[in-house]
């Protein structure tokens, strides 16, 4: 396969040039030496690098699994599970649900969804039924699902890291590195433990799995596949900066990493701080984010009024990941020409989409990320 080499608008450094200056060529050294690289990057330079978990035992429990006519109209069995995890006496627990078609002959491929919002859009009695979630949908087109709430994992605000997944690591709170996990990081550990459930699961096939999210959810998919391997698709919503849009050039009204830190800082690890106004001195960009994943399947979608989200920025991410792709043997985005809205791309192992409207995601998106499915990974 051809590997193109785009045009680099803004200026990003290569997937595919290593920090010693040499040029990866071929898959294997991309294996060995470039995506190791790249990955330890994101964890001590943005995303924050997860603590030993060596003495940490995790636990996952079905707690519940039942089928009747009053839930989705008997079309799906419900099941509820547990994870629990220990460490030095402290515990930590978290709960999600699985919908699973009821009567597949045979394991069905499966959607984990990061939720970033209320329990409305993610209802797991399905009392509030949500575009955002929209489980009976996803069930009826045959596939499993399953969602958990950010909120509960890490809080969503700035709380010093003392509650939630982050409480069992008390000796960070106080001496705590500039290279240490920030929310994001524990959101994704997470989806991956509902990947651990899926795995062990007869009911589901663990190799046609997507991890998807929207905006922060969407960054935390992201990560969350390029750290398992065992997701096969990463699909991120209008994920952005620090997402799947490009940090460097020109941002207009588009938000920077000076932005985020400010009003996020707790997502990242503290060193992603010293890159706000300073985006030319990274040793990496987001197209790189997306370049782990290869040569797995990634979807990403913008909002063509979500000027914040830098769409121009999030398209050329994909650009620039493309030659990853096309090294390990994959075609990657198929055109490098913007699509208009409404009209999706899903030729190569990277798909796009942009819908009218503002920052959101909805079932339009979804019966895209489903169409995408049922053609290239189920």
């Amino acid at each position: 396969m051809n590997i193109h080499h785009p045009e680099n608008k803004r200026k990003v450094p290569s997937a595919l040039r290593c920090l010693d200056g040499t040029e990866v060529r071929t898959a294997e050294e991309w294996r060995r030496k470039r995506c190791p690289e790249i990955l330890k990057m994101f964890r001590e330079e943005e995303y924050g690098l997860l603590p030993d978990l060596k003495n940490m035992k995790v636990e996952i429990r079905l707690v519940d699994s039942r089928r009747n006519q009053t839930f989705m109209e008997g079309q799906a069995i419900r099941q509820t599970v547990e994870v629990e995890a220990v460490r030095n006496g402290r515990h930590f627990i978290f709960c999600f649900t699985v919908f699973i078609p009821a009567g597949a002959e045979n394991p069905v491929p499966a959607f984990v969804t990061v939720v970033n919002r209320g329990i409305k859009d993610s209802d797991p009695c399905r009392h509030f039924m949500s575009p955002f979630y929209p489980a009976e949908m996803i069930v009826a087109r045959g596939y499993a699902c399953a969602a958990f709430r950010t909120q509960e994992i890490a809080p969503d605000y700035e709380e010093g890291f003392t509650t939630g997944f982050h409480r069992l690591f008390p000796e960070y709170v106080k001496n705590r590195p500039k290279n240490a996990w920030g929310a994001i990081a524990a959101w994704a550990w997470a989806a991956s433990r509902i990947m651990d459930y899926f795995v062990e699961d007869p009911l589901i096939d663990d190799s046609r799995v997507a991890v998807v999210g929207h905006s922060r959810g969407g960054k935390t998919a992201l990560w969350a596949a390029a750290q398992d391997e065992r997701f096969a698709m990463a699909v991120s919503s209008c994920a952005g900066n620090s997402g799947d849009a490009i940090s460097r050039g020109p941002k207009g009204h588009s938000e920077t990493i000076a932005d985020i830190t400010g009003r996020f800082p707790y997502w990242f690890a503290e060193n992603y701080r010293k890159y706000a106004g300073q985006e030319n001195r990274l040793p990496f960009d987001q197209h790189m984010l997306i370049a782990l994943i290869a040569p797995r399947h990634v979807y990403t979608t913008s909002r063509s009024f979500d000027i914040w989200a830098d769409p121009a920025g999030q398209f050329e991410a994909l650009i620039q990941a493309t030659p990853v792709f096309e090294l390990l043997g994959v075609p990657g985005l198929m055109t490098f020409e913007y699509p208009h809205s409404e009209q999706p791309l899903h030729e190569g192992h990277i798909a796009y989409h942009r819908k009218t409207g503002n920052h959101d995601m909805d079932e339009y998106d979804w019966n895209q990320f489903m169409d995408y499915f049922d053609r290239f990974v189920r």
